[in-house]
């Protein structure tokens, strides 16, 4: 079942989206299952999830996915240690070039948003962070404050 929600970074390669499953109250077993198969069948073989708890993250390891978890609370937590997950999913592309890769928060929101710019930009697909924004919002992803903020200071720790 194709996700509700997501938008590709690099195609084939890098994703962000919401939660496997759906957000919050809404999220399904079944859903995630057939979610996490449908991005199997797109080539994404891990998995890096920004949720503050690790919820799903065994089910993903139990369907094969390598795993990286970065639970990211706070604005501010997430401008300073987004570059660890960054290197994180930049270590998982070198690692196997042909492999993709899912990043996602628990909704399609200004979390996501975020992880989305810093993601290109620390990538090096963007050079700023007004044009990492602006590729955001084609992904059709809301930016406000809290996306800006999350991308106010330049990636250069993950480079």
């Amino acid at each position: 079942m194709e996700p509700r929600t997501y938008a590709w970074i690099i195609p084939a390669r890098l994703a962000v989206a919401e939660r496997p499953g759906g957000a919050g109250r809404s999220h399904s077993r079944e859903r995630r299952a057939a979610e996490l198969e449908w991005w199997r069948g797109q080539g994404v073989g891990a998995i890096v999830s920004g949720l503050r708890t690790r919820h799903c993250l065994a089910d993903y390891v139990d369907a094969g996915f390598a795993v990286r978890w970065h639970p990211l609370e706070t604005p501010e937590q997430a401008e300073r240690d987004m570059p660890a997950l960054v290197a994180d999913v930049r270590g998982l592309l070198e690692e196997d070039p042909i492999r993709g890769v899912l990043v996602h928060c628990d909704m399609a929101n200004e979390w996501l948003a975020g992880f989305d710019a810093s993601l290109r930009l620390g990538l090096r697909l963007a050079r700023t962070p007004r044009s990492a924004l602006r590729a955001v919002t084609s992904d059709g992803l809301p930016v406000g404050s809290l996306a800006t903020s999350i991308v106010g200071r330049p990636m250069s720790a993950a480079a």
